[in-house]
């Protein structure tokens, strides 16, 4: 199985498990990022101290996810289930309908493990960031002695990390990715894990 028809197969998956949610609760609690989740409220403060526009790739399904605190464009491959109070394209991370150098920032919440092929996703994001724009990537890094991940890392490409996940990282494998795809390591922001998320990490970047 190639990574194409895994990424295939997980949105088919998802398309389901958010409309039965949606059918069920009537919003998607639970899912993506919403105020109940106080990390991805943490993350939006960060951004918008930074960034005045930003592009956010894999926006999700929310009308306005919690992290959107300034003026964000998204995309997304779903349109979901209602209004969106943001500019909106459907597309795909590695194939970004705009032109080069135009946002300053760029994000990728809680979206990088769910890309086809994460590299060319930020050669993307760096094609369309002006000079010296900041990339913004808020994920889940697995520990170097995560059992899972070292397994994950044997198998053939196109071998789900989980149920809900292509992709799995470590700090390294991301420090890698920014240097292959011409951005510099700026820092990095830990969160605690809550009721429901797990640690994660806020990392940005720089377009060199």
């Amino acid at each position: 199985m190639n990574r194409s028809e895994t990424w295939r197969d997980l949105q088919d998956a998802e398309v389901v498990a958010y409309r039965s949610a949606f059918a069920r609760q009537g919003d998607y609690r639970g899912f993506f990022s919403i105020p109940e989740y106080g990390d991805a409220d943490r993350a939006g403060v960060e951004i918008a101290e930074t960034c005045s526009r930003c592009l956010d790739i894999g926006c999700g399904v929310l009308p306005r996810p919690v992290y959107m605190q300034t003026d964000f464009v998204g995309i997304d491959p779903f349109f979901g289930e209602g209004p969106r109070q943001f500019p909106f394209a459907q597309a795909l991370g590695e194939h970004l309908p705009f032109p080069s150098q135009s946002f300053p920032c760029c994000s990728f919440m809680s979206t990088l493990d769910h890309q086809i092929e994460p590299l060319v996703a930020l050669g993307e994001a760096w094609r369309i960031l002006k000079s010296y724009g900041y990339l913004w990537l808020w994920l889940e890094l697995r520990s170097d002695t995560d059992a899972r991940y070292h397994w994950w890392r044997t198998q053939p490409p196109g071998t789900l990390f989980d149920a809900h996940h292509q992709h799995a990282f470590i700090k390294a494998d991301v420090v890698a990715l920014l240097a292959q795809s011409g951005f510099r390591w700026l820092g990095m922001n830990s969160y605690p894990g809550t009721s429901y998320w797990p640690p994660t990490q806020l990392i940005v970047g720089m377009k060199q």
